[in-house]
């Protein structure tokens, strides 16, 4: 699997959230509970490729995103790509807080 499959995951995230409400301070439910799928799910297919011997992470990776599930698989893979003590649970964390941290605010 390819770093362009782990993007295709983040981008994911954002065609199921759709847009944020305008005036939406703290993270609603549903932002939330899409943020851990989508960590979820893109920390497993980095373990999972970790797994089969891939070693450059960030092959695909070649410019800056302006799409929200894109910079979230993109911050994961460069994270995976710079520690190789990561968990998939750490990861999936990271990934969550990134998510969560960087949602469109509107």
């Amino acid at each position: 699997m390819n770093a362009a499959k782990l993007l295709l995951a983040g981008a994911a995230l954002l065609a199921a959230l759709g847009p944020a409400p305008v005036f939406a301070q703290a993270a609603s439910e549903e932002v939330k509970r899409a943020c851990r799928n989508t960590a979820d799910r893109v920390a497993s297919m980095i373990e999972s490729a970790r797994r089969r011997g891939l070693k450059d992470l960030e092959q695909g990776v070649t410019k800056p995103s302006s799409n929200w599930g894109e910079q979230v698989a993109t911050y994961m893979i460069q994270a995976a790509s710079r520690s190789d003590s990561l968990s998939q649970g750490e990861l999936a964390s990271l990934g969550y807080a990134y998510c969560v941290e960087r949602r469109p605010r509107g």
